[in-house]
């Protein structure tokens, strides 16, 4: 077989090339078929293809695209050593017939097609039997988790559902139940201001960890504001208001994005505190408390100090 170019690779099939690789669909709804993500750790599917137009969308990375796109990631590897991997393999699976043009495939690697189409209806106190059912199966405590969530009656295309849901600075909300993890638009970060003029912040990757964290009473031992990300992809939100802050203490994912993002936050001068150091072994803070199935003790993590000059707080 002749070296495939960029054009034939974009067509092939990705749910055939993931079964290929052996990874197979947790549940298929249609044309999405939902894996857990096999670019990082997860325990609930977060990943999802859409078999027509053949596009993947990784919720927990906010990131998402073409064969291609995927191809790279999966064996971190060039764009041309995935061509000649792909050659050297014979590689003859199914090949997927073009439905947009190259324009909308580029647009549409950057949304995700459920999300567009998410409908909120119903905005309530936190009280159906499933959803309480699960925040317990993750470990959470509901009547905290009460204080900072609400339940969300939301529809897709012609059906209802309701999930718990956590709001962001935009209005926008994180839904999740025991089958669905998404977002209602707009996307955005969630702060939490805990005390007049902070000067230390803890930034949380997800709101499931930041419950998590809530139940496990491990926390700064000073008045600190909250920034739940709900994305690691919004990392760059964060930047204008940690600047406002002497500490940050960040609590992000033992996975490649959680490492990237600490990277772009030391790229932008922000100097962080890690208090991840609890969960080490662990990828998650919420895979932390499920591995512990019991409340530790309240843990200090001592601040260290360090100038920052010509940082205003602005509230």
């Amino acid at each position: 077989m002749s070296k495939l170019n960029c054009e034939e690779a974009r067509k092939l099939s990705i749910v055939d090339y993931l079964a290929k690789c052996g990874i197979n669909p947790v549940n298929v709804r249609g044309n999405n078929h939902w894996y857990l993500s096999p670019l990082r750790e997860e325990k609930h599917a977060s990943f999802k293809v859409d078999s027509h137009k053949n596009l993947w969308f990784d919720h927990g990375m906010g990131e998402g695209g073409n064969f291609i796109d995927l191809g790279i990631r999966l064996h971190r590897c060039s764009v041309e050593e995935l061509l000649a991997r792909l050659s050297a393999d014979n590689y003859t699976l199914s090949f997927h017939p073009p439905l947009a043009t190259p324009a909308e495939h580029e647009t549409a690697s950057v949304r995700d097609a459920d999300e567009a189409r998410i409908t909120v209806l119903d905005v309530s106190p936190l009280q159906s039997p499933d959803l309480i059912a699960y925040l317990n199966d993750r470990g959470i405590d509901p009547t905290a988790a009460r204080w900072y969530c609400r339940e969300i009656k939301f529809r897709i295309k012609d059906k209802t559902y309701t999930a718990v849901g956590f709001e962001n600075r935009s209005g926008g909300y994180e839904l999740r139940n025991q089958w669905f993890k998404g977002s209602s638009s707009p996307k955005d970060i969630t702060v939490i201001s805990t005390h007049d003029n902070a000067q230390a912040v803890c930034l949380i990757e997800g709101f499931i960890d930041f419950l998590s964290l809530q139940r496990l009473r491990i926390m700064p031992d000073i008045p600190t504001d909250i920034i739940v990300l709900n994305s690691v992809s919004l990392i760059g939100r964060s930047i204008e208001l940690l600047n406002q802050y002497q500490d940050v203490y960040q609590y992000l994912n033992h996975d490649k994005a959680g490492y990237s993002a600490a990277e772009k936050l030391k790229e932008a001068g922000i100097q962080t505190i890690d208090a991840s150091g609890f969960y080490q072994q662990h990828n998650d803070i919420n895979a932390f408390l499920l591995a512990t199935k019991q409340q530790v003790p309240r843990q200090e993590i001592k601040p260290q100090t360090h100038e920052r000059p010509g940082r205003g707080l602005h509230r």
